[in-house]
């Protein structure tokens, strides 16, 4: 498996993840926890290799997503 395979992986797996917990802890849609994500920081960290956040946990990269989420919300 190529790296940029591996990166793709590990990124989906965590995108599952994320968008579980949004659901979860949210209270929200499927299509409002992509959209979260998608449109935030740190899926665009998530996406950038160089931050090598996507080797971190779900739990990790979702505190991240959540103070992120918060601080937009105030």
């Amino acid at each position: 498996m190529t790296a940029q395979k591996r990166l793709e992986f590990l990124k989906l797996r965590l995108t599952e993840e994320l968008v579980a917990i949004l659901m979860e802890e949210k209270g929200c849609s499927i299509e409002e926890a992509f959209d979260m994500l998608y449109k935030s920081q740190t899926y665009a960290k998530l996406s950038d290799p160089n931050t090598k956040l996507f080797v971190q946990s779900a739990g990790y990269v979702y505190s991240l997503l959540e103070e992120e989420i918060e601080k937009n919300i105030e």
